[in-house]
């Protein structure tokens, strides 16, 4: 499940970084160039880390991690290193944090599987 939600990511933040610089949704969600930078390069990181469930797994927790502090600073500051927080960018990014790091710290069906019920 890792991988698919990965990989659905790094193609949803590619898909992000070109619209941005095309639509630079300036009310909303102001995507700034190095915005749009960084969710080219998270998109690319994401597509090549969907390659193994492991792989994906550790994404997602180091991602999720960084998405949460990305979001925390989100509420203190309106730019932060060229990256324009607006209230939809801060619930946006808190609700991709909160889904990744489910995704990455959730119990596997690999660790499930091992894992046995006794009576």
């Amino acid at each position: 499940m890792a991988n698919k939600f990965v990989k659905v990511l790094g193609i949803v933040f590619l898909i992000l970084g070109v619209i941005g610089f095309v639509f630079p949704m300036e009310g909303l969600f102001h995507l700034t160039p190095i915005h749009n930078v960084i969710h080219l390069v998270s998109g690319i990181m994401a597509l090549v880390m969907s390659t193994s469930e492991a792989k994906s797994i550790l994404y997602a927790r180091i991602f999720g991690v960084v998405y949460l502090l990305v979001a925390i600073i989100g509420l203190f500051t309106h730019e932060f290193a060229g990256i324009m927080f607006m209230v939809a960018t801060n619930i946006l990014h808190f609700a991709i944090a909160f889904s990744s790091l489910y995704v990455g710290f959730r119990p596997h069906a690999s660790a499930a599987a091992g894992h046995t019920a006794s009576r």
